[in-house]
């Protein structure tokens, strides 16, 4: 419960002393020393096509990853929509002036709080985390949690959220994806055949959705469309496995 309760007394703190905005701008002080190419590739990755895509991928080594991500959705989906469209707070690119910010691929101005590709990105951390024994889990506590990061911070660096709003996501993904991982290892429909198929149809789905759907990120096009290919290759093949097996 650690992460999702300093994420939650940050957004806290950043909202009751205003420091909203300046944190924003520092932020993107910062970020602006990297390239647009990296903020945008690791924005996309929490994009729900890809985040499906990448969960067909992980159908070729363990299932239960796809599974536990895919039962945090519906929790993810109703509290992270569920907010922005009760708060519908305004994104920064409508309350700064256009030389105060940098803005990298698609343009938002509604719905900021809270952020859904920084709930995606911790939802899809927790649920893999907790998905792994106790010491595998240890091991890999620090790079889940440094990639989840960075792609919340990305969602600032390419001028769509707030700091509250990237703070709040990660708090709520988080939690939905324990919730997911533990719903995961009590129904564990992964393990039959017929839930290796929906897995496997799911993964085609959004093998297609990668392929078709733009992110609003010109720049990661290519690998997107790879990622697409490999989810659609790797689904194909786990149907067909699941279908002739008895």
């Amino acid at each position: 419960m650690l992460p999702p309760l300093v994420c939650a007394l940050g957004a806290v703190l950043v909202h009751t002393f205003g420091a909203n905005t300046e944190v924003f701008l520092a932020l993107q002080h910062a970020t602006g020393h990297f390239p647009d190419t990296l903020w945008a590739f690791l924005t996309d990755q929490a994009s729900v096509a890809s985040v499906a895509a990448w969960m067909a991928l992980a159908l070729l080594v363990k299932p239960v990853f796809a599974a536990a991500v895919l039962l945090s959705w519906p929790a993810g989906i109703v509290l992270v929509r569920g907010l922005k469209y009760l708060v519908d707070a305004p994104r920064p690119e409508v309350l700064l002036p256009p030389d105060a910010i940098h803005v990298i691929g698609v343009r938002l101005d509604t719905l900021s709080f809270p952020s859904g590709h920084t709930a995606t990105a911790f939802a899809v951390a927790s649920a893999l985390l907790f998905s792994l024994s106790p010491g595998a889990r240890a091991l890999w506590l620090l790079p889940a949690l440094s990639l989840a990061t960075a792609i919340g911070l990305s969602r600032i660096a390419v001028g769509a959220h707030w700091p509250v709003d990237v703070l709040a996501g990660a708090a709520i993904g988080w939690l939905c994806g324990v919730s997911g991982a533990l719903w995961a290892q009590r129904w564990r429909f992964w393990t039959r055949r017929a839930g290796m198929l929906v897995l496997a149809g799911l993964g085609l789905v959004s093998g297609m959705a990668r392929l078709v759907l733009d992110s609003g990120y010109p720049s990661v096009a290519p690998f997107a469309g790879l990622l697409g290919v490999a989810a659609l290759s790797i689904s194909v093949w786990t149907a067909s496995r699941q279908w002739g097996a008895r």
